[in-house]
């Protein structure tokens, strides 16, 4: 009798750790494939000057053949706009296990912040093959977390 209250309690806890709203479920999507994106909301408040938007990798399995290019758009659902491009070099597996090891990328996104002022907005990692006749089935980019940032004085 004990071990099934015990379960119960488990299964309770687990139900309650669920994302219960499309927002939360988008923002839990931190992985990308060939068929479906990485799409991770971005806080609604934002400084006025942030215009640098940096990804942290966390893991990364190449494709079986060829290789694949993150493709990282910004702006609400639907209406994305590229901010820029990125592939993991050496096309090689990596799973980092601790922040140190996690692969960083920075990109310019005063445009589609400019664009999409006063809209909620997404953040969006695409894998695209960089030949269109290999398949990149197996491909898998994993994102630790994504921020936005001001730009630094110079």
């Amino acid at each position: 009798m004990r071990c099934i209250t015990r379960r119960a309690a488990c299964l309770l806890a687990f139900a309650a750790c669920m994302p219960t709203s499309k927002a939360a479920a988008e923002a839990a999507n931190l992985a990308a494939a060939p068929d479906k994106p990485a799409l991770v909301p971005l806080p609604p408040a934002r400084a006025p000057n942030a215009v640098l938007l940096d990804l942290f990798v966390r893991a990364y399995a190449p494709p079986r053949r060829g290789s694949v290019e993150a493709v990282v758009a910004l702006g609400p659902t639907g209406k994305e706009m590229e901010i820029g491009r990125f592939a993991v070099f050496p096309s090689e597996p990596f799973l980092a296990a601790s922040p140190r090891e996690q692969r960083a990328y920075r990109f310019d996104a005063s445009a589609a912040f400019a664009a999409f002022q006063n809209q909620p907005l997404f953040v969006q990692v695409r894998l695209v093959p960089t030949d269109a006749a290999i398949s990149p089935e197996g491909a898998k980019l994993t994102l630790s977390r994504v921020e936005v940032n001001p730009r630094p004085a110079q």
